[in-house]
C-alpha cells in the first residue's frame, strides 16, 4: 500500500518537476544577459521582457506534454513563441541564443514528425552562426550549440519521463477496472447458471402451493410447502458457499490481468489454459508468487514474448511462465 501511494505521488509530482526545471534555464539566461561580457543593462532588459513573454507559452507546452497530452491551439502558441524568441535575437545580447533551447523543446513537444525534427535541426544548426553574428568568437560560439543540445536533451528527458509515468498510471488503472469488470461478469454468469435455476424452481413450487391452497387441497399444499422449505434451505446453503468463494480472487481473472499488464509493457503474452478448465480461486500465497514473478519479468525486460501455461493434475494447478531464456514454475493452491 505504501509503495502504491509513493508511486501515485511520483506520478503527480513528475509534471510539476518538469515544469520547474524548464523554468530554471530561462531564468539563468536572463542573468547572463545582464552580466556576460559585451552585454549591458539594455540587453538584459530586452532579455527579461522577451523571457516574460515566451516563458508562459513554453511552460504550457511542457505541462501538457508531461501529462501525455498535446496542448490545445499549440500551433498558435508555438508560432507566438517563435516570433518572440527570434525577434529578440538582435536585441537581447550575445548569450540570447541559449533561449533556443526552449524553442527546440517546444518544437518536439508540439509539432508532429517530421516537422518537429526539421525545426529542431534547423534551430540548433543556426545557434553558432547567430551567436557569432552577435559578437561571440568562433571559439566560443559552438559552446552555445552544445549548450542548446544538452539543455534540450535534459528537458525532453524529464518531460517524456513524466509523460511515460502518466501513461503507465493510466494503464494500471485501466487494467484494474478491467479486472473488476471481468470478476463481475464471472460472478453474474455463475449466479445466473447456478442460483438462478434454483430460484426459478422455488418460485414455481411456491406458485403450485398457492394454487393448491386456493383449490383447498391442504395435503398437496403441505407437501409442496415442505419441499419448498427444503429446497430453499439447500439454495441458501449453496448461496453462502458461493459467497465465501467470491471473497477469494479468481485464478482466471488473475491470469488475464497478468497477461494484459505484460502486454501493456510491450511483452506480447499468450495464455495457454487446459481445455478442462482451471479452479475458480487462487490462494493469497500463490497470487503473491505470481505477482512477484511478473515484477521480475518487468524489471528484467525479456525478449518481448511471454507464455503462461497452466496444467492441472489431481485437482492442482501448475503455472509455467516462459519469457525469453527465463522459465519459472508456480504451484497454485486454491
Amino acid at each position: 500500500m505504501a509503495e502504491l501511494w509513493r508511486s501515485e505521488r511520483l506520478v503527480r509530482l513528475a509534471p510539476a518537476g518538469a515544469v520547474a526545471c524548464s523554468a530554471l534555464l530561462p531564468l539563468v539566461q536572463v542573468g547572463l544577459a545582464f552580466s556576460y561580457v559585451g552585454n549591458g543593462v539594455g540587453t538584459g532588459l530586452w532579455s527579461l521582457a522577451a523571457t516574460a513573454a515566451y516563458l508562459p507559452l513554453h511552460l504550457r507546452h511542457v505541462r501538457y506534454a508531461a501529462r501525455a497530452h498535446r496542448p490545445p491551439l499549440g500551433g498558435w502558441s508555438l508560432a507566438a513563441m517563435t516570433v518572440v524568441i527570434l525577434g529578440a535575437t538582435p536585441l537581447a545580447g550575445n548569450m540570447w541564443p541559449r533561449a533556443y533551447t526552449a524553442l527546440v523543446v517546444s518544437f518536439l513537444l508540439v509539432l508532429p514528425a517530421p516537422w518537429s525534427y526539421l525545426g529542431y535541426v534547423a534551430v540548433v544548426g543556426a545557434t553558432a552562426p547567430v551567436a557569432h553574428a552577435l559578437g561571440l568568437s568562433w571559439a566560443a560560439a559552438p559552446w552555445l550549440t552544445f549548450s542548446v543540445l544538452g539543455g534540450s536533451a535534459a528537458l525532453l528527458l524529464l518531460t517524456w519521463l513524466a509523460a511515460a509515468l502518466t501513461r503507465l498510471q493510466a494503464a494500471r488503472e485501466a487494467l484494474a477496472q478491467r479486472a473488476v469488470m471481468q470478476e463481475r461478469r464471472r460472478i453474474d454468469d455463475d449466479l445466473r447458471h447456478s442460483l438462478g435455476g434454483a430460484l426459478e424452481s422455488i418460485a414455481a413450487r411456491g406458485d403450485r402451493a398457492a394454487s393448491k391452497v386456493a383449490e383447498r387441497e391442504p395435503a398437496a399444499a403441505a407437501e409442496d410447502l415442505t419441499g419448498l422449505a427444503d429446497e430453499s434451505r439447500r439454495t441458501l446453503a449453496e448461496a453462502r458457499r458461493r459467497v465465501r468463494g467470491y471473497r477469494q480472487p479468481s485464478l482466471r481473472a488473475e491470469l488475464e490481468t497478468a497477461a494484459s499488464l505484460l502486454t501493456a509493457a510491450g511483452i506480447v503474452t499468450r495464455l495457454d489454459l487446459p481445455r478442462g478448465g482451471i479452479p475458480d480461486t487462487i490462494a493469497p500465497s500463490s497470487r503473491g508468487a505470481l505477482r512477484a514473478t511478473l515484477t521480475r519479468l518487468l524489471r528484467a525486460a525479456p525478449a518481448g514474448t511471454c507464455t503462461i501455461t497452466a496444467t492441472t493434475l489431481n485437482g492442482r494447478v501448475r503455472l509455467v511462465v516462459r519469457a525469453g531464456d527465463t522459465t519459472e514454475t508456480i504451484e497454485v493452491r486454491p
